[in-house]
């Protein structure tokens, strides 16, 4: 089975330009053969590829961990569609097999493991009648870290979203967690016990990259996080807020090239056996239950891709 989603990949018209974005971002750097790979602290693979295309940035591809019998099961089903398995595309990180969804996106699968992070322990704190903190100052230091986990998942676009949850839930035997209304959203968890989505779609007329997600410490992180961001001139997108899908605490960034990152808290996870019913949300309640800023902003679903 699917078990993790593991790497996310742009091209994108200058290198530079993205180093200093995700490093900002809170990621450490290293420099492959024509791309730069970030990750995480103490993650064991590489998270975002960047590659240079000399043109507007564009999703290249997404990777994801597998078992040897999920592995194997994959290709049967690949074989019985007639889904061409492709070569690699890259010299450096290219292992695995790799082919396209119905949308066209190059999907890769690389026996691997799910890999946690390390556990930590919560903050304390006060509640109505419950005093989980006493005798010393809540407040952390302004000069935390700050720094981004692991990545979380991954939102596309897609002119076709009920295709593309059949073809993931048939082909790489993910689960469907809910969908927004009116196919305008779906959202897809891996087996074994999963974040609520790792995989999530949205409506638009063409396929494209809406936002890669990584999962901070606290909320406080987050908006240190944010702040070391807005420091260094990088644009708000939306948010500090809660979503209803999923139920993270979000805040959207823009990336150089009109694509968002996403820093999360807190999100759902659902256990493999567990009878959860996918929810048919509205497109508000899906979105969030509360925002500083209020709705998304009209660019919040915007395809830059598509233009």
């Amino acid at each position: 089975m699917v078990l993790s989603l593991q790497r996310v990949a742009l091209g994108i018209p200058d290198l530079k330009v993205g180093a200093d974005f995700y490093t900002t971002f809170g990621m450490n750097m290293r420099e492959g053969q024509d791309l730069l790979a970030f990750r995480c602290d103490n993650r064991p693979h590489d998270e975002i590829v960047l590659l240079e295309t000399g043109q507007d940035r564009k999703f290249h591809h997404i990777t994801f961990a597998i078992d040897e019998a999920g592995f194997n099961r994959v290709v049967a089903k690949l074989k019985d569609r007639n889904i061409e398995r492709l070569p690699s595309p890259l010299a450096d990180t290219g292992e695995g097999i790799w082919f396209h969804d119905p949308d066209g996106n190059l999907v890769n699968l690389v026996l691997g493991e799910r890999v946690d992070v390390v556990a930590e322990q919560p903050a304390s704190a006060n509640h109505p009648g419950l005093r989980g903190r006493n005798n010393e100052r809540g407040c952390p230091s302004r000069d935390m870290p700050a720094r981004p986990r692991r990545l979380g998942h991954m939102i596309l676009f897609t002119p076709n979203v009920p295709r593309q949850i059949s073809f993931y839930v048939d082909v790489l035997d993910m689960k469907l967690s809910d969908t927004i209304t009116d196919d305008y959203g779906a959202f897809l968890r891996t087996r074994g016990g999963s974040d609520h989505h790792v995989l999530g779609f949205l409506n638009s007329p063409a396929p494209g990259f809406h936002h890669a997600s990584f999962e901070m410490g606290s909320i406080d992180e987050t908006e240190l996080g944010a702040q070391r961001l807005f420091g260094k001139g990088y644009r708000h997108a939306w948010g500090p807020g809660r979503h209803g899908v999923g139920s993270n605490y979000f805040h959207y960034f823009r990336d150089p090239w009109n694509g968002m990152a996403e820093y999360f808290f807190d999100i759902d996870f659902i256990t493999d056996d567990c009878p959860w019913e996918a929810v048919d949300w509205t497109k508000k309640d899906g979105m969030f239950l509360w925002s500083a800023d209020g709705p998304p902003p009209k660019d919040f679903g915007q395809n830059y891709e598509a233009v």
